[in-house]
C-alpha cells in the first residue's frame, strides 16, 4: 500500500507541472495590468512605471517569468501577494479553514441525505418515490449555483428571516480570537453561550446551496450502484437464508455498493472546492474562494497562481486518499497488482 501511495504521488507530478504552465498563462490572458491596479491610472510616470515593472519581475520575457515562477515553486515560495504585501501561502492558510470547513458541512449535508435517497430509491426501484427522488436529484444537479443561492437568500433569509444573509457568525454580539481558522470549534472553545449555534446558523444557507450538486450526483450514484449490486446471486442468498432486509441491504448491499459512491465522492472534492468560489461570493464568505475572486479583480498575479497550484494540491491529495480507501472498502482489490 505505502508504494501505491508513492506511485500515486509520482504520477501527479506531470499534472503539476500542466497546472502551473496553465495557471500562468490563463492569469496572463485576463485583461488588466496589475502594475495600473498597484499605482494607480492617473499620474503616473513612465520611470514610475517601469520601476515597478522591474520590481515585479513584469518587464522580463514571458518564458523567463515562466522559469523564474517555476523556481520560486520548487522552493516552497508561492510569490508575495500585491495588494496585501503578504506571503500567498500564509493567507490561503489564514483563510482555507473557512473554505474546509464551509465544503465539510456541505459534504456532510450531501451524504446525510444523498445516500439514503439512493438507497431508498433503488429499493422501491419503480414506483412513485423513486421517480419523483430521481427527478429531484436531476434538477438539483441542472440548478447553477449563484441562481439557487440567490433564491435561497431571498425567500429564506430576507422574506423569511429564518437565516443571516452572509458572514460566519454575529461579530457584534460574538467576538473571540481565532484558535484553529473553524468557526464552529472556535465558537466551542469561546465558552460563549450561543456562539455555536450562531455559526451553526451561518452555515445552513452557504452548506445546502454548496451541498446541492454532490448531493444530487451522490444519489444518483448511490441508486445506480445499489441497482447493479441488489441483483447479485449472495444477495439474493442472503434474502433465501432468512435475513432480515436492514441487514442484507445494510450489510451485504450497501457496502459492496460504496466503491464507485466513495469514487465520486472524491470526484466532488474539486467540485466542492470550485462551487465555493461563487458560494463564498454571493454569501460573503470569507475564504479561499472569495479571496481567489478578489485577487482577479486585482489582477494580483502571485496570489491567484498560488491560490490555484494550493487549491489543486488539495484536490490531487484528497483522490490519492480516495484511492487508498478503496482497499479498506472492498479488501478484494488490490492496488498495483
Amino acid at each position: 500500500m505505502l508504494a501505491y501511495f508513492f506511485r500515486r504521488i509520482l504520477l501527479t507530478i506531470p499534472t503539476f507541472v500542466a497546472l502551473m504552465f496553465a495557471t500562468f498563462v490563463a492569469i496572463r490572458l485576463v485583461p488588466g495590468d496589475p502594475v495600473e491596479v498597484r499605482v494607480g491610472e492617473h499620474g503616473m510616470s513612465p520611470e514610475r512605471l517601469a520601476m515597478f515593472r522591474h520590481e515585479l519581475g513584469l518587464d522580463l520575457p514571458v518564458w523567463k517569468q515562466f522559469l523564474s515562477y517555476v523556481w520560486q515553486l520548487l522552493h516552497g515560495d508561492f510569490g508575495t501577494s500585491l495588494s496585501t504585501q503578504q506571503k500567498v501561502l500564509t493567507e490561503f492558510l489564514t483563510l482555507f479553514p473557512a473554505t474546509l470547513e464551509l465544503s465539510f458541512f456541505a459534504l456532510m449535508f450531501a451524504l446525510l441525505i444523498g445516500l439514503p435517497t439512493g438507497v431508498i430509491a433503488a429499493v422501491r426501484r419503480g414506483s412513485y418515490f423513486d421517480q419523483a427522488l430521481m427527478s429531484l436529484a436531476t434538477i438539483g444537479y441542472s440548478m447553477p449555483i449563484f441562481w439557487w443561492g440567490l433564491l435561497l437568500i431571498m425567500f429564506v433569509a430576507v422574506n423569511l428571516g429564518l437565516t443571516p444573509v452572509s458572514g460566519r457568525i454575529d461579530l457584534i454580539q460574538y467576538y473571540f480570537e481565532p484558535v484553529t481558522g473553524f468557526m464552529t470549534i472556535d465558537a466551542l472553545l469561546s465558552d460563549q453561550p450561543g456562539a455555536f449555534l450562531d455559526a451553526l446558523h451561518h452555515l445552513v444557507l452557504p452548506a445546502v446551496v454548496l451541498g446541492t450538486v454532490p448531493l444530487a450526483v451522490i444519489a444518483r450514484m448511490t441508486r445506480s450502484s445499489m441497482l447493479e449490486v441488489l441483483s447479485e446471486d449472495y444477495v439474493r442468498t442472503a434474502r433465501a437464508k432468512g435475513l432480515s432486509p436492514l441487514r442484507v441491504i445494510g450489510l451485504h448491499a450497501l457496502r459492496n455498493a460504496l466503491l464507485p459512491v466513495v469514487t465520486v465522492i472524491g470526484l466532488q472534492t474539486s467540485a466542492l472546492l470550485a462551487g465555493a468560489v461563487l458560494t463564498e461570493t454571493i454569501f460573503s464568505w470569507p475564504g479561499v474562494g472569495k479571496w481567489l475572486i478578489d485577487s482577479i479583480s486585482r489582477r494580483d498575479y502571485p496570489a491567484l497562481q498560488g491560490g490555484v497550484m494550493l487549491v489543486s494540491t488539495v484536490v490531487i491529495l484528497v483522490n490519492v486518499m480516495v484511492d487508498l480507501l478503496y482497499g479498506a472498502i472492498n479488501p478484494r482489490i488490490l492496488h498495483g497488482r
